[in-house]
């Protein structure tokens, strides 16, 4: 589906999943190649970046999150900016490009930008939206990390495990999505200099700021995560040892309980006590007197 949208001299072309016949009739108007047009068509998961003669063509991946989308996954935008187009094309929809189609509306019918503006300026104006959607993404991820925080503490640290491992999978696959976007950026900062205008070059330089913002704010949540994930490995540990350490006091005070219980019980011609007036409180008595000992001893050692 194609939607082409004019403000003052610069056409918006937005696409999703187009089909053959779109695609085709893009070639024949803007004089998109080949190359191009088999890519537009058909997901790419690879980021890469071109210049041709009358376009340059980029390709980007975004994170998708489960509380937006059905799955985690990633998603594609395809760039072609040319001297007064820019044609924007996905395979499914993007909240931050709705986002951005909405502001775009606003600012044509109001004309809020009195400046003459350029394909290149609304790919910077797209870009900043989409980023700022994806460090919204990150707030949440800090969000979550905060509960999952307070959870280790009010001891559900078993819980939290499957907790961090989900959370830390996300951020790795954010991580690896958006790692290209510093060379692709930096690359098209060097041709859109020469293709559009230097002023282009000038303004991208907040664009290339805000993924570098991003991947800082990204470094410190791995880093975060880290360390929960280390504080509830911890506690777990230290839990566990508890319950070990319980468990071989309990075995240590009831070995030689059983050891005893044992001997009186063997059949054999003589035993020692029994028989004689109050033998079972005897054998009672000294089991009771061997427990207690061994209690005061480990209490003594502080081992509980």
């Amino acid at each position: 589906m194609l939607k082409k949208q004019n403000y003052k001299t610069i056409t918006w072309i937005d696409s999703e999943n187009p089909t053959k016949d779109e695609v085709r009739g893009l070639m024949d108007e803007l004089e998109l190649g080949p190359e191009v047009a088999q890519d537009i068509l058909l997901p790419t998961y690879k980021d890469k970046i071109s210049l041709f003669k009358n376009h340059i063509y980029l390709i980007l991946h975004f994170p998708a999150f489960k509380h937006t989308h059905n799955k985690s996954h990633r998603q594609e935008i395809d760039f072609v900016l040319g001297k007064k187009f820019i044609i924007t094309n996905y395979y499914e929809s993007i909240d931050a490009m709705e986002k951005y189609a909405k502001i775009f509306e606003v600012n044509s019918i109001l004309e809020k930008n009195e400046t003459d503006i350029g394909p290149g300026e609304l790919f910077i104006s797209m870009m900043r939206t989409i980023y700022q959607s994806l460090a919204d993404e990150l707030d949440s991820i800090n969000y979550l990390l905060r509960d999952v925080e307070k959870n280790i503490f009010n001891g559900k640290e078993k819980e939290m495990v499957f907790e961090l491992s989900r959370i830390g999978r996300e951020i790795v696959n954010f991580n690896h999505i958006i790692a290209p976007h510093g060379n692709i950026l930096e690359k098209l900062k060097e041709l859109g200099e020469k293709f559009l205008s230097k002023n282009f070059a000038l303004e991208l330089d907040e664009t290339i700021n805000d993924y570098y913002k991003i991947s800082r704010t990204l470094e410190n949540i791995i880093e975060i995560l880290h360390e929960l994930r280390e504080t509830n490995n911890s506690l777990l540990s230290t839990k566990q040892n508890e319950i070990m350490k319980v468990l071989t006091i309990m075995a240590f005070v009831t070995f030689p309980l059983t050891l005893i219980s044992s001997i009186f019980g063997m059949n054999t011609k003589y035993l020692p006590i029994i028989g004689i007036t109050g033998d079972f409180w005897i054998v009672m008595g000294i089991m009771i007197i061997i427990a207690a000992s061994f209690f005061i001893y480990f209490k003594s050692k502080k081992w509980f």
